[in-house]
Formats: C-alpha cells, structure tokens, sequence
C-alpha cells in the first residue's frame, strides 16, 4: 500500500514535458531547446491580467517590448537590442505581414484566442529569412484536433480611462469517447475601446483568429489559419520641452492573413506546405506643426504579401535528422497621397530562398546541429546565412548549448521609396551572432526551472540616410550588442509560484549612425538592465492574488528639441492582480497597473508613463 500512494504522489508531481516548435518549425522537448527560447501561457497571462501581446512578451528576458502611450498603443520591441524591424512575428509559423518600415504594429494584437506565445531570440535568417536578424515571435494557437478544452469562453473587462472589452472564442472538434477528431475548429474575436489618458489618445480594436484542421489520412492534416486585426486611434505625439501634443493627429490601420496548408508525419518524416496571402494598411492624417513648422500629411500605406513555403525533415536512424525546404515570397507595396489623390510610389519585391539543415546526435549526450540557406531578391543583392548549434545533456533535465549563427534584414519599402545615395544597391543589414547558455527544466512542479545565456551580436551594413544627398538610404553603419539573460520560474509550494527575467545589455554604434548616433554612442531607448520579477499567491481553490515589478534603467533618448541626448530616468512599474472563482468556469479578476503611479516614460522622450489604472474583468467558461 506504501509503495502503491509513493507511486500515486510522484505521478501528481510530475507535469507532461512542455514541447517548443519555434526553433526547428518541428515539435520537439522543451528541455532540449536552446536556452535562447521561451514559452508563454496565455491561460497564466490572462490570469495574470495581460491583455496585449507587447505586455505579455515584456516579461522574457531579452526583450524589451513597450508601448508608447498605454496598453493597445503603438509599441517597440527589441531583441537583444536590435531594432523593432530586425525581427519576425508568426502565425504558427506563418508571417503576418509587416508595415513599410518592415516593422510590425504588435501594439494592435491581443493575446486573447491563443494557446501560448513562442519566442526565439538570437540570429535565425537559416530557418525563417528575412529579417529574423534579433529574434523570432511565434503566436500559437490551440490544436482543434487535440484539445479537450471544447466549448465556449467569454471576458468582458471595463475599467480606468473608458476601457471596454469584449473577447469570445470557441473550440469545437468532432472527437467521440474513443475515437480521435477528424475535424476541428477554434476561432476568436475581440472587440476593445479606450478613450486614453492623453490627449488624443482613444482607441478602438478589433481582432479575429480562426484555424480549422481536417486530417485527411492518418498522417496528412489539411488546416486553415486566418487572422484579421483592425484598429483606429488618436496620435498624442510626442510633447517635449518646447512641444506640445497635437489633438489632430490620427492613424487607421486593419491587416489580414488567410493560409491553407498541409503537413504529414509518421515515425520518420515530418513535411508541410503551405501558402498565405496577407494585407495590411495604414492610413494617417496628420494635420499641425511643430518646430519644422506647419505641415499637412494624409496617406495611405498598403502591403500585399503572398508566401509558399515547403520543408521536409527525414530521420535517418535514431541519430541523424536532414530537412530541406524553399520559400518564394512576393511583396507589393503602394505609397498613396490620399491628398493629391494619386500614388507617389509603388514595387513588388520578390525572393526565392533555399536552405537545408542537419541534426546529429553523436553520443547519447552530445547533439550537433547546422544549417545554411540563400536568397535571391529582385530589389537587392541575395544573402546567405548559416547556423551552428552545440548541446551537451549534463543531466536528465540539465542542458548546455552554445550557437553560432549568421542573419539578415532586408531592405524595407520605406528604405526605397524615396531612393538610394548615388543610386547604389542596397545590401540587407546582417548579423552574425554568438551566445552559449544553460536550460534547467524540472520533471516536478514544485522545483526551479532557469535558463542562463550570455550573448553577442555584430551588426553590419546597417541602412542608414544620407543628409549631402537628400537623405536616400546607403549601407554604412555597424554596430554590436552584448549582455546576459536570465529567467526562472518555479513552483516553491502548492500555494506559491514565484517568477523573474533580468536582462543586462551594453549596445555600443561603431559608426556614426542616423545623424543622432556618433560613433562609440550607445543605441537610444535601449536600458542596460531591466528586471521582471513576481509572485502569485494561491491560498485556496477560489483566490489568487499576484504581484510583479518591471525595473527599468540605464536609457538614453534623442530630445530633438535641443539636439542633444538625454538620459531617461530609472522605473519601476509595479502591477497587482486579485482573480476570485465563483464556481466552476466563471472568475472575477480585478487588476491595477502602474500600482505606485509612475511617471517615467516606459518607451520614450515625450511619452510619460500611463498613470494608475484599475480594471475590472468577468471571465465564463460554457
């Protein structure tokens, strides 16, 4: 009998092993991956309150995501202080399309509807292309063949500053008793409004997520992923020293993606393919002056975007794996004054990409993978990159992995548009990146998951403008960035789970840069430190009680006033969570950010923090 409740007890300790998806494009173990990736629960983000996906990848280590003025803004993100255009954002592994600048508007997506949130950080052109120079964001959403979370979930959320929030989604499959699914769906829809707390700051967006599965034969799955997220909000602007906000600045914006694909796996292969077609548009009307003078703008950006991708990996033994695969992509661009009423600028870009890779087992604790692939493009000259990873298995869940790897942004439309000094090419922006690290995962709930890595990146052939020729793009600067990241995660006791990401980074420009960055200058915006640290208290079934800090410091920005920079001021930005359950699938969850009423600005010069708000939510499982 004993051994019988020892047996029973070291089973309710046990978790399943968490699988990552993001660093290969295959399923594989969690313990096993890099130390460089993370895994986001949305079901414990959602719990903790988080609502935007900017929000919720903030709290990585290596990252610094922000949002300009407030949750659903305008935000950054940098990975490992590269900039917000130097990375990707996914779709199950499907792009979405980015805006002019190559950079996405991840301030519009909510995090509502997915399953968790992948998130690769480091070089990695060799698997995913163009501009996966500083990292890789992976949205996931829930598997309708697989899950047993069927039915319906709603939350409605009102609080500070007009805030009103509603969020649906349904899951459905056609699995019975015993008989896997054969058919499945999951789609979501969120609809929220602000009114702001600055001037000229409301909101209103609406996102939609939807992906259905069809599995044709036992090993080939026929799915659909669709996204569609539309947005409208005041432009505050940016109100310095002698600047003040401008009440009639405006911006629309609304994207959408639809791709059908198929993928096969047995005990030996894994293969997919698929296409996506996607769109997205921008429109802004901006109508005042600031120290240039007066000024008038109305435009409208629009970004078509068509991918067909196929990979195939091949196991080989139980000790070598060799995939394949090529992607052909194609890109319009259309730069409209809505003013005048004609087009002032429009390409289709076009890329063909090949790449192949390897993963060697050598000993039963020693794995070696590489890869490489090239690109051709019809607008600039092509890229070829490669990756080198090693990884020791120390013990059962302790892992040492050190990489090496090169990557690649290319050329924006807004890079372009407005043509290239001396009419030269322009080359893509590079990176060649290092880190060695360790991942410890824990086969118990109740013990400390980590993750250590110290990194490197050397950034060449950065794009940059000319001011003697009127400020066309030309490739000239470089510049490096270093640091450590640290997370950790652990369960101490049934009732408390405690949680930290700290990040160190020095960035340092090795040439003059932007006209605002002098050689042996730091990056703006970037801190040198920031931390992540919280708990969450569960003292009963029925109440959760949470806590968390992110401290920020060591920024500098650009005040354009005086043409100078400026530090910004260190920050801390506490936030509180209270969730109480009223009975089976209905909770009540009361949140407050900005606990203390910091003023800082969380992004930059001229954007302060949001003050103290409070949120009120209602969540109902049926």
């Amino acid at each position: 009998m004993i051994c019988i409740l020892g047996i029973v007890l070291a089973q309710a300790t046990a978790q399943l092993p968490e699988t990552i998806v993001v660093e290969s494009r295959q399923t594989a173990p969690l313990v096993e991956s890099s130390p460089s990736v993370s895994k986001i629960s949305i079901s414990d983000a959602t719990d903790a309150g988080y609502v935007t996906l900017s929000s919720v990848i903030a709290t990585t280590p290596g990252v610094f995501a922000t949002e300009q003025s407030g949750e659903g803004s305008q935000a950054s993100l940098f990975f490992r202080g590269t900039n917000s255009s130097q990375s990707v954002v996914l779709l199950d592994g499907r792009r979405l399309p980015e805006g002019f600048s190559g950079s996405y508007e991840i301030g519009r997506y909510r995090i509502f509807g997915l399953s968790s949130v992948e998130i690769l950080r480091g070089p990695s052109s060799s698997l995913y292309g163009a501009n996966a120079l500083g990292g890789v964001v992976d949205l996931r959403l829930a598997d309708p063949l697989t899950s047993t979370e069927r039915g319906t979930k709603s939350i409605f959320e009102v609080g500070s500053y007009g805030r009103y929030s509603l969020a649906l989604s349904y899951l459905t499959n056609n699995a019975r008793e015993q008989k896997a699914a054969t058919y499945g769906t999951t789609v979501s829809v969120t609809s929220t409004h602000d009114d702001g707390w600055r001037e000229n700051s409301q909101r209103d967006n609406y996102t939609a997520l939807i992906k259905s599965e069809w599995r044709l034969s036992p090993h080939l799955v026929f799915d659909l992923l669709g996204s569609f997220d539309h947005g409208q909000s005041g432009l505050p602007g940016q109100a310095t020293s002698t600047q003040a906000a401008d009440p009639n600045d405006w911006q629309k914006d609304h994207g959408w993606m639809l791709s059908p694909g198929l993928r096969y796996q047995d005990t030996q292969t894994n293969a997919a393919l698929f296409w996506s077609h996607g769109d997205t548009t921008v429109k802004n009307y901006v109508d005042g002056s600031n120290f240039y003078g007066a000024f008038l703008y109305y435009q409208k950006f629009l970004l078509k975007r068509d991918e067909v991708t196929a990979f195939a990996d091949q196991k080989f033994g139980r000790n070598l794996t060799l995939g394949i695969g090529a992607t052909f992509e194609s890109s319009y661009f259309d730069q409209q004054d809505l003013a005048a009423g004609n087009s002032t600028w429009t390409d289709t870009m076009e890329s063909l990409g090949f790449w192949g890779r390897a993963d060697w087992a050598a000993t039963a604790n020693d794995r070696i993978k590489a890869s490489l692939r090239h690109d051709s493009f019809t607008d600039f000259s092509g890229k070829s990159t490669w990756e080198l990873n090693y990884s020791r298995k120390l013990t059962k869940q302790f892992y040492a992995h050190a990489k090496v790897a090169t990557s690649y942004r290319a050329p924006s439309a807004n890079d372009l548009a407005y043509g290239t000094s001396g009419g030269l090419p322009l080359r893509p922006e590079s990176n060649r990146g290092s880190e060695i690290g360790l991942r410890y995962e824990s086969e118990k709930r109740n013990r400390l998951n980590w993750t250590l890595v110290a990194f490197k990146n050397e950034l060449t052939d950065l794009i940059d403008f000319d001011p003697a020729d009127n400020y066309k793009s030309f490739n000239i600067a470089k510049a490096e960035t270093r640091g450590v990241e640290l997370g950790l995660e652990s369960q101490l006791t049934k009732n408390l789970r405690v949680f930290a990401a700290a990040t160190t980074l020095k960035t340092e420009a090795l040439s003059d840069y932007l006209g605002i960055v002098a050689k042996g200058q730091s990056l703006l915006r970037r801190p040198t430190f920031t931390l992540n640290l919280g708990t969450e208290f569960t003292p009963n079934e029925n109440w959760t009680w949470g806590i968390a800090l992110n401290h920020i410091e060591g920024r500098e920005d650009f005040d354009w006033d005086t043409g100078t920079r400026v530090p910004l001021p260190n920050a801390n930005f506490w936030r509180t969570w209270l969730r109480y359950s009223l009975n089976n699938g209905q909770d009540i969850s009361l949140r407050i950010e900005n606990l203390t009423g910091e003023t800082a600005p969380p992004s930059a010069l001229g954007y302060g923090a949001q003050p103290r708000s409070a949120y009120l939510s209602f969540t109902a499982k049926f």
